[in-house]
């Protein structure tokens, strides 16, 4: 006989609890019936019960399979039937991306993330979102006047641009509810990798006059000659790019 596992029961345990708080309608309604398992009174589709945490769906929530109530695990994704808990976060959950730290679940969703890394709209939102930080770090700096006016004005059009791309990324015509959530759970962790993978720091600068390093062109006897400033990756690889200096 299998042994039970206290660590894994205790997870399972408190899944259940978090269950509760993901429960959603499986389709609209207003109306309402009694949970089959604790007789708690739920609202006609939901999918687990906000009471007991016990499924109440004939499908897998991770893939959209159909499954039986005797069924432990999906056939189709390999997920259990009562949702699993994030390797890396510890959360539990019944999707395929983590309610709490986005990591995929589930093979499906990490084939979404790369298609989704490949998308144009997804590799320019993430460049706007850049842009955006900029702007925002910009307009924290900038003087109140024509100077102020200018950055403000260029952020609102970056963020209405970054709106207009997420409103023109929608997933394929016939896809299921599950491939819907990976579709725009994938987008949001690709645009997220995306940032971090480009994301620099200015780290000092380098004078065409004497090829000083210096934290700032105006730290420079001759800052005039131009320069150049270096920047650091979050993976420690050096990149530089040409500044020229403005008296």
């Amino acid at each position: 006989m299998t042994q039970s596992n206290p660590a894994i029961e205790s997870q399972h345990a408190k899944g259940k609890e978090a269950t509760k708080k993901q429960v959603r309608p499986s389709h609209k309604s207003t109306s309402s019936r009694k949970c089959k398992h604790c007789g708690a009174e739920i609202e006609l589709n939901v999918e687990f019960c906000p009471f007991c945490g016990k499924k109440l769906v004939d499908y897998c929530t991770f893939c959209g399979a159909p499954m039986d109530a005797s069924d432990t695990v999906c056939e189709e994704c390999g997920m259990p039937a009562e949702g699993t808990v994030c390797p890396k976060c510890g959360t539990f959950n019944v999707r395929s991306f983590c309610r709490k730290c986005n990591e995929p679940l589930t093979r499906a969703a990490a084939r979404a993330i790369e298609k989704a890394k490949e998308d144009p709209k997804v590799q320019q939102a993430a460049k706007l979102m850049d842009r955006a930080a900029e702007l925002e770090e910009q307009l924290e700096n900038a003087a109140e006047g024509t100077q102020q006016a200018e950055v403000q004005q260029e952020y609102q059009n970056v963020v209405k641009d970054i709106n207009k791309l997420f409103e023109e990324m929608l997933p394929p015509a016939g896809s299921t509810p599950q491939e819907q959530y990976n579709y725009y759970s994938a987008r949001k962790v690709a645009i997220e990798t995306i940032r971090k993978v480009t994301k620099t720091t200015r780290t000092g600068w380098v004078c065409n006059y004497c090829g000083c390093f210096h934290s700032k062109p105006s730290d420079c006897a001759e800052p005039w000659h131009g320069g150049t400033w270096i920047y650091e990756t979050e993976e420690e690889v050096i990149v530089t790019k040409e500044y020229q200096y403005e008296k």
